[in-house]
């Protein structure tokens, strides 16, 4: 038998099955981790300059979509990964955020810089062990509760400010014809390989 054939009998079961089969036996690894959030904070940068080109008043207007107005979305953004944080060092849950006290882009850019760096800074001393370490949390606006590994946890935070990135990227183009910009990943790779290599030379 190849190894294709043993293969096989395992598409048969429920995908939830092999879904979890697969989770048990993966793992990330710090400079991974790294990765990925070295790529976020890429991201948000030219995502910041995007944000500059409208108004205040265009930054706070209510839009039919998601959480509302683009400040509404950022900070929706900016509470999500505090509360998160908050989880992920075993300390008190923070007071949620308060859309009404971000009148501004520039206001709302200040709180998300001085969150992200404490993230950062966070985010560069864990090691191994920590990021393989079982979290429990309690999401009480869905009536979920269960457990994560930590990396698991850090995972949905990218992958959680990726989705509003895009969204409001949308909002940029449609609702007020900003030019925007590209957010892949592979832009990012391909920017940090030609640094590098000018760094060598």
């Amino acid at each position: 038998m190849t190894k294709c054939q043993e293969l096989i009998p395992m598409q048969t079961q429920p995908s939830r099955i092999l879904r979890w089969k697969v989770f048990k036996e993966t793992s990330m690894k710090t400079n991974e981790i790294m990765t990925i959030f070295d790529y976020n904070s890429w991201a948000f940068e030219r995502f910041w300059k995007c944000i500059s080109q409208i108004s205040d008043e265009q930054f706070v207007e209510e839009i039919d979509y998601s959480t509302g107005s683009i400040r509404n979305i950022i900070v929706h953004i900016i509470g999500g990964n505090h509360t998160w944080m908050s989880v992920l060092r075993g300390i008190e849950i923070p007071r949620r955020l308060a859309f009404e006290d971000f009148d501004t882009s520039s206001k709302t850019k200040a709180k998300w810089d001085e969150l992200q760096k404490e993230f950062l800074d966070h985010l560069s001393f864990l090691d191994q062990e920590q990021l393989d370490g079982t979290i429990d949390w309690e999401l009480l606006s869905h009536g979920l509760k269960s457990t994560n590994l930590r990396w698991e946890i850090l995972l949905h935070l990218a992958n959680h400010a990726t989705d509003h990135r895009a969204q409001i990227l949308s909002i940029l183009h449609h609702h007020f014809h900003i030019r925007t910009v590209e957010q892949d990943m592979i832009i990012y790779l391909a920017e940090r390989n030609q640094n590098l290599r000018r760094k060598q030379k």
